[in-house]
C-alpha cells in the first residue's frame, strides 16, 4: 500500500473530518485496509486510541461494560513523508470553498498556532508555518456555557419538578416559561445543561432522566430553538452520552427522532460522488449529518426490531 499524499490527507481531514472517506467510527477492518494492518493500541479505563502511524483513531466509553465509541481522528502531520505548509492548506481549502480561522492562543507565550475549519470542526496545530497535527471530530461540540451556581440549582429544581409530570403537564409548564424572543436559544441551553449530570449522579433513575431529556429535545426541535444542524449535534452528544441502561427503554424514540431529522434520504446519500472534492460544502455538511443520524437509527432500530 502506497503512503498517503501528505497534503491531500490533511486537506481531507480539515474539509470533511474524515480520512480516506472514513470517520472515527469506521470499523477496524476498514481502517486497517486504508491505513495499513500494523497499529499499536493504547488504552485506559475510559479512553483508548489505535495508532496507525500517520493517523490515530481515538475512542472513549461510558463505563467498563459499555462499548467503545469513535470520537475523533488525529492526522499526525509531523510523521508524514513531507512537511505540509500552512500556506498550502489555506490555498487548497480555498479551492473547495472553505477556510481556516485562527483560534486564540491556548497558553501565554505559545509558539504554536491553532486554527479551526468551521464546516468540519477539525482543528489544526501548526508551528513555524508547518502543520503538526489535525484533530477531526465525529461531530462538532455544541456550546454549553457553564451556569452560575445559583442558576444551576434553580434549573435542577425545575427539572426535578418536571420529571414525574405527565407530558401534558410538562407542556403546560413549558408554555408558561419559554421566552418568545432572541433569548429562547440560551434558555433552552440552560434548561438542558444539568441533565447529563443528573443522569449520571442518579444512575438508578437514568432511564427516567433520559426520557425527560428526549422529550425536551423534541420540544426544542418543535420550537426551532436552534438552527436545525445545531439541534442535530446537540442530539448526537446526548445520544452518545447514554449508557445502555439509560437508552434501552427509549430505543423507539431515539430511532424515530434520528430518522425525522435526516437532511437527505438514504438513497440520496448513497448517490453522492465518492470523491469529496466533487461535493459542495452544503453536500458535505448534509452527508455528515445524515451519516451521524443513521448510525443512531441503525443502532437503536435494531433493538426495536428485536
Amino acid at each position: 500500500m502506497s503512503a498517503p499524499d501528505p497534503l491531500e490527507l490533511c486537506v481531507e481531514a480539515l474539509a470533511t473530518a474524515r480520512v480516506h472517506g472514513m470517520g472515527a467510527d469506521a470499523p477496524l477492518h476498514a481502517l486497517a485496509s486504508a491505513l495499513g494492518p500494523e497499529y499499536s493500541e493504547h488504552a485506559s479505563s475510559d479512553g483508548m486510541y489505535r495508532d496507525f502511524g500517520p493517523v490515530e483513531c481515538h475512542y472513549d466509553r461510558l463505563g467498563p461494560d459499555e462499548p467503545w465509541q469513535g470520537r475523533f481522528l488525529v492526522v499526525r502531520a509531523d510523521r508524514l513523508a513531507a512537511r505540509v505548509r500552512l500556506g498550502d492548506l489555506h490555498e487548497e481549502l480555498r479551492r473547495v470553498g472553505q477556510s481556516l480561522l485562527q483560534l486564540p492562543p491556548s497558553r501565554h507565550g505559545a509558539t504554536d498556532v491553532m486554527l479551526r475549519a468551521p464546516l468540519s470542526g477539525s482543528t489544526l496545530t501548526a508551528e513555524d508555518g508547518v502543520a503538526v497535527a489535525i484533530a477531526a471530530p465525529m461531530w462538532p461540540v455544541p456550546e454549553s456555557p457553564a451556569l452560575p451556581e445559583a442558576r444551576w440549582r434553580a434549573v435542577c429544581e425545575s427539572l426535578r419538578y418536571l420529571l414525574p409530570l405527565t407530558r401534558t403537564e410538562r407542556a403546560e409548564w413549558l408554555s408558561d416559561r419559554v421566552p418568545d424572543s432572541a433569548e429562547a436559544a440560551d434558555w433552552w441551553v440552560a434548561l438542558l445543561h444539568p441533565l447529563p449530570a443528573l443522569r449520571f449522579q442518579e444512575w438508578q433513575r437514568a432511564a427516567e432522566w433520559a426520557g425527560l431529556e428526549i422529550w425536551l429535545l423534541d420540544r426544542a426541535a418543535d420550537a426551532a430553538a436552534w438552527p436545525r444542524e445545531e439541534w442535530v449535534w446537540r442530539w448526537m452528544w446526548f445520544v452518545r452520552s447514554l449508557t445502555a441502561r439509560a437508552a434501552g427503554p427509549h430505543a423507539a424514540d431515539l430511532t424515530r427522532l434520528s430518522l425525522a431529522a435526516l437532511p437527505m434520504t438514504v438513497a440520496q446519500l448513497r448517490s453522492l460522488p465518492t470523491d469529496w472534492r466533487a461535493l459542495t460544502a452544503a453536500d458535505l455538511r448534509r452527508a455528515r449529518t445524515a451519516r451521524a443520524l443513521l448510525s443512531v437509527a441503525m443502532s437503536f432500530g435494531a433493538r426495536v426490531m428485536g
